[in-house]
């Protein structure tokens, strides 16, 4: 069983276009999105709905959550352009799925609302890391970092997706490919990081023609660098901001 597992697509249909693309010519068996469909860029409307339509399952995200729930006023652009039936729609889903593959039980789930804060697989603490395999896991897969990575603990493999739409450290397409076997203990298991080039300078054309889009300039700045601008944001009550 081949699964592509993809995540925060965060309103980039440029992005996620050219994800479209790649997962066609790979035919993986299942398209899994661990969350953050909506937010940060100007297509929330149309990621959603191609979400839902390739997606076999959704994770929610603190995206989904934050404007599923209005949680923040100046998210009121993403409110209007999703509409009710979508917001709701948001919050259905589960923050988290547990499988077993290749004689492995794996935990997936997007990061935030799960964490209570966000963990970075590349410097946050061993002894944090570890938890998230709560005991049983051997596989502990999650995004919401918008940067891929893959480790080794104690407890087991710990990876993170990457972002399809707003890829940080390598500003392209990010997701992961997991294979292995439902029946089978003894067979192989396979983790692969990919990374896509898409035509960014689109992206950020999209994102120019939406005056009202909250945190516009951010967006593209994280857009052409590949590298984390919100930070530079003083206002907190602004957007979600992650």
């Amino acid at each position: 069983m081949t699964i592509a597992l993809i995540a925060d697509l965060h309103g980039n249909m440029t992005a996620v276009s050219a994800l479209e693309r790649d997962l066609g010519r790979r035919g993986v068996n299942a398209v899994w999105c661990l969350g953050d469909l909506v937010g940060k860029g100007p297509s929330s409307d149309r990621t959603f709905d191609w979400a839902v339509a390739n997606c076999s399952l959704i994770l929610r995200g603190n995206w989904d959550e934050g404007i599923g729930k209005k949680l923040f006023p100046g998210d009121a652009f993403f409110y209007r352009q999703l509409g009710l039936q979508r917001m709701e729609k948001l919050l259905s889903f589960p923050l988290e799925h547990h499988l077993r593959l290749s004689g492995r039980d794996i935990r997936l789930f997007h990061g935030r609302p799960v964490m209570k804060e966000l963990l970075s697989p590349h410097i946050s603490p061993t002894e944090e890391l570890d938890a998230l395999f709560q005991d049983r896991f051997q596989v502990v897969g999650y995004a919401d970092t918008h940067r891929q990575a893959l480790r080794v603990l104690f407890p087991g493999v710990l990876f993170n997706t990457g972002s399809v739409g707003n890829g940080l450290g390598r500003n392209m397409v990010q997701y992961a490919i997991m294979e292995g076997s439902p029946k089978e203990d003894d067979a192989p298991f396979d983790l692969r990081m990919v990374t896509l080039p898409y035509d960014v300078e689109t992206a950020v054309q999209e994102a120019e023609q939406h005056p009202d889009l909250p945190n516009k300039d951010l967006f593209i700045r994280e857009l052409r660098t590949g590298r984390y601008a919100r930070g530079q944001k003083k206002d907190a009550e602004a957007s979600s901001a992650f």
